[in-house]
């Protein structure tokens, strides 16, 4: 029996905004990708637009990142959008080009980082932050699927997650989690944090705030708001401080421009707001503490335990920062596999790849360290993080000095994780006055092989005193 598992950073959202989608996430070829959206487009002639995820940027093959035209021989009359692991890069048909320039247009906005040929200046297909744009499409409004929701929590719960931080909500999407709280019908607690684009207009903020005082029990909270300051390292996207090693032209953009950044981060500080910052470069990184440290200097304003989201590269005197400022890295160990890393290796160098994922460092230094999923860029099965944290071996296949062991792991999707979401108190551990949130789980993973810490299997999760998953095979029985 351990206390219910806590997943720090998800987006079970995406569930409920998309329905359903083409699985991509088993690596397939450019030709495979291919014939699976032909296959799918003809067994399903009603659907207005062909969305898929889970494309591997290597797996394609190729030096550069694929085209519309690509995907213009598969399905031409239906704009196609495939997003890949990350969840960041969007790769479009022509006919999705064309609804996004519309989109964007209409809403006379430059966000989504659709990408240009530099010689005809004509759009590649490719966007590099595809949720910018897929939020102006109403396309996208219409494949909402309160049924799509339900099921993703239901898995969450097989996998013993009782808590999870969805941590990129659109203030219209916060409708979802609203009605399953209204009908007692939510297996997970679940905290939300706001979506905040790049052009969010100040006149929304009584919006963000109205939010809060609407979701404030531990069954739906909302307190929190999602920025981004840079991108990922396999598109040149995310910020570094020092060049690109395949790119010696570039440090990557920021997102803002840094005193537009700080001014956000300081007037949500001042309203109250934990904030999470998506940062996986070095000077992203960099660029999120000294804005932290700033609010907390002019605000006075203690406890906010804001964040940093994947924190991938870290620059070495920047790691105290995060114990003596209370900034909490929220950190994905699946996202270390080498088989998922090649481009994110050849963007950033065999040097910044060994003191890359540094979370035994972190700990070390006193900082909260906090796991999550970031399903669906990763499974949603929180024990194949904890392999991946406690497995973790180097590139060149030798054991990685920055792997935790299972004590420190777990402590990482519990007591890190309930830290992170401002839930220590009930959560997070078994102990007297705290919630009835667990599961039991089977082997015993302190007794079974480290190499064998994936195929742990949920007996039987439990929340708030009632079983809200049993293993068939168990005679425990939901309720």
């Amino acid at each position: 029996m351990l206390p219910g598992l806590i997943d720090a950073h998800v987006h079970l959202i995406w569930a409920y905004e998309l329905g359903h989608w083409i699985d991509l996430t088993d690596h397939p070829t450019m030709l495979e990708v291919q014939r699976r959206v032909r296959e799918y487009a003809h067994a399903h002639p009603d659907e207005e637009i062909i969305v898929g995820h889970g494309f591997d940027y290597a797996a394609l093959g190729g030096e550069g990142l694929p085209t519309a035209q690509d995907l213009d021989t598969t399905v031409y009359d239906r704009p196609v959008l495939l997003t890949s692991w990350d969840g960041h890069t969007g790769w479009g048909n022509s006919r999705f080009v064309e609804r996004a320039q519309a989109a964007l247009t209409k809403a006379r906005r430059d966000v989504g980082g659709m990408q240009r040929d530099p010689k005809t200046r004509k759009p590649t297909g490719i966007f590099t932050e595809s949720f910018d744009v897929t939020d102006l499409l109403p396309e996208f409004e219409r494949r909402k699927s309160i049924e799509g929701l339900e099921r993703i929590l239901t898995a969450a719960s097989g996998y013993g997650i009782t808590t999870a931080f969805d941590v990129q909500v659109p203030l219209e999407t916060l409708a979802g989690y609203e009605q399953l709280r209204n009908r007692n019908a939510l297996p997970v607690r679940i905290r939300a944090a706001i979506y905040h684009p790049r052009g969010t207009p100040k006149q929304r903020y009584p919006e963000f705030m109205n939010a809060v005082a609407k979701a404030h029990d531990d069954w739906f909270g909302v307190g929190a708001v999602k920025l981004y300051i840079d991108g990922v390292q396999e598109t040149g996207t995310a910020a570094l401080l020092d060049p690109y090693s395949n790119d010696p032209a570039s440090r990557g953009k920021t997102v803002y421009p840094v005193s537009e950044y700080e001014a956000i981060v300081l007037d949500f500080d001042r309203r109250g707001f934990q904030i999470l910052t998506h940062a996986c470069g070095d000077r992203g990184v960099r660029l999120a503490l000294d804005a932290y440290e700033k609010a907390s200097t002019a605000n006075r304003m203690l406890g906010r335990r804001h964040r940093i989201e994947h924190c991938e590269n870290l620059a070495a005197a920047d790691i105290p920062r995060f114990a003596r400022l209370g900034v909490i890295p929220c950190m994905m160990p699946r996202h270390s596999a080498p088989e998922l890393t090649r481009r994110w290796r050849e963007a950033v160098g065999a040097e910044r790849t060994r003191h890359a994922f540094p979370w035994k460092t972190l700990l070390k230094s006193g900082a909260h360290l906090a796991f999550a999923s970031d399903w669906p860029v990763a499974e949603l099965n929180p024990w194949v993080g904890i392999h991946s944290a406690v497995c973790r071996t180097n590139p060149t296949g030798e054991p990685s000095p920055l792997r935790l062991t299972l004590e420190e792991a777990l402590g990482a999707y519990t007591k890190g994780a309930a830290y992170a979401s401002h839930c220590e108190t009930t959560r997070g551990s078994l102990a007297v006055g705290k919630y009835a949130d667990l599961v039991v789980v089977s082997p015993d993973p302190f007794e079974a092989p480290a190499e064998k810490l994936a195929s742990i299997r949920t007996v039987a999760t439990v929340v708030d005193a009632r079983t809200v998953f049993a293993d068939p095979e168990n005679e425990l029985k939901p309720g």
